[in-house]
């Protein structure tokens, strides 16, 4: 069973992440207990656990995003410019198919 549309729960970072279940109820728990997500009550199904990231887990990806920006261009810096839209344009394609 998939969590409601807007709403992720342990199932979907499990299919994410590309984790057994019990793995990425291992992780959430973690973040949870770091306070980068919170549990809550899905508000589609009453009986399901939703997760939601909080301030901190906001801060958390985007601090892991510029560091992936950061490393991208230090690993692209002698491309042309076209060369390094068309890669990185390349790579968020390969990220949307992963996540489907």
């Amino acid at each position: 069973m998939r969590s409601s549309p807007g709403e992720a729960d342990v199932a979907t970072v499990a299919h994410q992440l590309g984790l057994d279940h019990s793995g990425a109820s291992r992780m959430v728990k973690d973040a949870v207990a770091a306070g980068h997500l919170v549990r809550e009550t899905s508000e589609h199904d009453r009986r399901r656990a939703a997760l939601r990231v909080t301030g901190s887990g906001e801060a958390l990806l985007a601090a892991a995003r510029q560091w992936q920006r950061h490393v991208f261009d230090d690993l692209t810096a002698s491309w042309d410019e076209p060369d390094r839209r068309r890669f990185g344009a390349y790579l968020g394609r390969l990220a949307d198919d992963v996540g489907a």
